[in-house]
């Protein structure tokens, strides 16, 4: 069963506009002329060191993308779909290079204000704040592969320092039908497992899990 953080992370990770505009491709183009114009910060101080640890891990497991945060400026809007008259919030996802320390242990550096403040539409300064965030596993890379992935809002990390979620070691390294059969999804991606804390598991599960932990400290 797909579990159901998949909504609250897919919601996070979902492009605003997208929704707004309805995909169409003129307002399309204006997002993304208007998302080039927003810049990174040069100078960030607000800096904190992140680190991943799989514990227990099934098999091997390899970092499939770079460390991703979505920043948002809710201060701030502009107009996606003239005729329509949609809008929508500035948003920015900044990806980071992830260092390996060890087989299953990983660590970067992010920043609260890696985007700059800055008046973007001559209406007052858009401060941004980071949203979500994201990072994936699978075991080769494959793209019919069972992707971990571990997603949440940064806010809640920061608060809390230390997030856990749990994983079943039996969609490793593929997820299978009933059958036998890999599961492949329609676009030919294989399933996505965005875990869950431990107490969403059945007793009966838990014995058959690993765990992601991320773990935050101020620099």
């Amino acid at each position: 069963m797909k579990p159901m953080t998949a909504l609250m992370t897919a919601a996070v990770f979902s492009a605003l506009s997208l929704n707004a505009c309805g995909g169409s491709e003129k307002s399309m183009s204006i997002q993304e002329q208007t998302e080039a114009r927003f810049q990174l910060n040069p100078n960030p101080k607000q800096a904190y060191r992140l680190r991943i640890k799989i514990n227990d891990a099934p098999g091997p497991l390899k970092l499939t993308e770079k460390f991703g945060i979505d920043y948002k400026a809710e201060n701030c809007s502009y107009v996606i779909n003239h005729i329509e008259g949609a809008t929508a919030n500035p948003e920015k996802d900044v990806e980071i290079p992830v260092r390996q320390l060890g087989e299953f242990e990983y660590e970067t550096v992010i920043y609260v204000d890696a985007v700059m403040d800055e008046d973007y539409f001559g209406e007052g300064v858009c401060h941004w704040k980071p949203q979500g965030f994201g990072v994936a596993f699978e075991a080769t890379g494959n793209i019919e592969e069972t992707k971990f992935n571990f997603g949440d809002f940064l806010d809640t990390l920061m608060e809390r320092k230390t997030l856990t979620k749990y994983y079943w070691k039996g969609s490793y390294p593929y997820a299978r039908n009933e059958d036998g059969s890999i599961f492949i999804r329609s676009d030919g991606v294989g399933f996505t497992d965005w875990g869950e804390p431990l107490d969403k598991f059945p007793i009966e599960r838990r014995k058959n899990l690993f765990s992601i932990t991320l773990t935050l400290e101020e620099i």
